[in-house]
């Protein structure tokens, strides 16, 4: 059988497969219906990184962004910088929204009003279902927004940042207050707090950034606090390394993931060095007990990714936000893993937008698309069967991720 013939069975396969979108940043709905759309929406997120990059300013792109700008100017402003970033990966899922739920086959001249007008009318109550459930068949969105919101939690689960509580400067601010546990308490008032966020929030899993950790012991730490109001910064840094520990082997405790982001960063001008995976190594070895959810795939740190992957037990690699970084790397790299890492502890595919809901659907296709493009070469090469590759397939959308955060769906 051909691989083209190969890789179209298993599409239409997958097209029936349920999906856990495994990282979002989506808000509430209302969020979405308050704010006005028109066809700039579909270039907020990652696009405006192409559209930098291609030479547009942040002042343009914010103009571009307001609703105060006129439609026709918007346009004007946008064209010469379209046809510079069209052609990438992250321009294909806006394409894809505009085609699948407004009708319009190109984003040009001739469509971005009417566009605008269908995303308008569009723009009601429902939006979320009638995207991630009944175009994308996503069961649940891992959505990170930086609080756990009551609203769509049918749709949407939600993790929290894992900075933020407790530090040596919240710490100090609270013992001026009179209300700062002890060193003692710490650990066990940290316990509770996120024990409250799993158990009465719904909160799955913490959130970090891959960078380097010290490694204070418990003197240094307890030293440091003790002298909250004159620690010098060296010892509150010290402190907050011990903290995070702490928050990290909690985690383990309570069977809550720690997603990590590694390798590239979404924004312009960085250097993305800081973020690499290998800061994490010490972290893993040392929490053994706790599993981290490694985002990104570490892009261009794929192959480093893969070694993490094969060598510690406690690591998943998740492809989230990767099919629209670039499908060509995401296929030879899950091809890669596959030859390395045991299948359970790949997530297949994570969104990773906010306001542009209608883009998860193009990315959705992206991620299914570059799958079988791997899974259809290795029944070609009579590596799997058709029918195990079907199963691999559910595996990375939906069971791997089902498993790793535990959720009932």
């Amino acid at each position: 059988m051909q691989e083209r013939s190969i890789r179209r069975r298993l599409l239409e396969a997958l097209a029936q497969v349920p999906v856990i979108d495994a990282h979002e940043h989506l808000p509430p709905e209302r969020v979405r219906l308050g704010s006005p759309v028109d066809f700039s929406t579909l270039f907020s997120h990652y696009t405006q990184t192409d559209l930098e990059a291609a030479g547009m300013t942040q002042e343009q792109y914010d103009a571009f962004q307001s609703a105060e700008m006129d439609l026709d100017d918007k346009w004007r402003l946008f064209a010469p910088f379209w046809e510079c970033i069209r052609y990438g990966s992250y321009s294909r899922p806006a394409l894809i929204a505009a085609r699948e739920f407004y009708g319009c086959e190109d984003i040009s001249q001739d469509t971005y009003r009417v566009l605008s007008q269908r995303m308008q009318e569009a723009n009601t109550p429902g939006i979320y279902k009638r995207v991630l459930r009944d175009r994308c068949n996503i069961r649940v969105a891992l959505t990170q927004v930086g609080y756990a919101p009551e609203e769509d939690r049918d749709l949407l689960v939600p993790l929290l940042p894992l900075a933020g509580w407790p530090t040596a400067a919240g710490l100090a601010k609270d013992r001026e207050h009179g209300d700062c546990p002890s060193f003692q308490e710490l650990r066990e008032k940290m316990r509770e707090v996120f024990a409250g966020r799993r158990d009465r929030d719904g909160v799955v899993g913490m959130k970090m950034m891959s960078h380097q950790v010290a490694d204070p012991s418990e003197e240094e730490a307890r030293r440091a606090c003790d002298n909250l109001g004159t620690a010098t910064r060296q010892e509150a840094e010290l402190l907050d390394a011990y903290l995070l520990h702490e928050a990290i082997e909690v985690c383990g405790e309570l069977q809550m993931p720690v997603a990590v982001h590694c390798g590239i960063i979404w924004d312009n001008w960085n250097d993305f060095y800081t973020t690499h995976p290998k800061h994490m190594i010490p972290v893993m070895l040392k929490h053994r007990k706790t599993r981290f959810d490694l985002y990104h795939a570490a892009i261009p740190w794929v192959r480093e990714m893969a070694v993490i992957g094969k060598d510690f037990p406690n690591a998943y690699l998740n492809l989230c936000w990767c099919h629209i970084v670039s499908p060509q790397m995401t296929v030879s790299a899950l091809d890669e893993w596959l030859d390395m890492v045991p299948t359970h502890k790949i997530l297949g595919f994570g969104g990773d937008y906010s306001r542009p809901v209608e883009k998860v659907y193009g990315h959705l296709q992206m991620a299914k698309e570059d799958i079988c493009r791997v899974l259809a070469r290795r029944v070609a090469d009579d590596l799997l069967t058709v029918g195990q590759a079907v199963a691999l397939g559910r595996r990375l959308l939906f069971d791997n991720p089902r498993d790793l955060y535990r959720l009932e769906v």
